[in-house]
């Protein structure tokens, strides 16, 4: 039995993947070697005009479990990358910031002119 919306929902799904995989190809050509998780919250942190979100609020964007999120975290900030940074919330001591430091932006945008064509072509 055919049924015309899971048939359309699973084309979507279908092209969404193959888009990533090609998103995930070019990330890892590049210099600075990102997974596509890792530019998708570099990307989001720079949406934002001062650069930074709650860690929750980056995780659920990303849409990584905690620990997940905790890893991507760890690796963005480790010396050899420093694209990202941590601080406490001040009016919340339990709350986590992450920022995009000067670093993550010189990758985010040396990253953005070649993740562009692909989507546009894939759209």
């Amino acid at each position: 039995m055919k049924n015309a919306q899971v048939n359309r929902w699973l084309d979507f799904n279908k092209k969404r993947r193959l888009i990533e995989d090609k998103l995930d190809e070019q990330l890892a050509i590049q210099a600075h070697k990102l997974s596509l998780n890792e530019f998708y919250a570099l990307y989001f942190l720079g949406l934002k005009d001062d650069e930074k979100l709650r860690l929750q609020e980056l995780q659920a964007q990303v849409g990584l479990s905690q620990s997940a999120m905790s890893r991507l975290v760890v690796r963005l900030e480790r010396p050899e990358c420093g694209a990202i940074e941590r601080t406490t919330c001040e009016d919340d001591k339990r709350g986590v910031y992450i920022h995009l430091t000067k670093v993550g932006e010189d990758v985010l945008k040396s990253t953005l002119p070649n993740i562009e064509p692909i989507i546009k072509e894939n759209l």
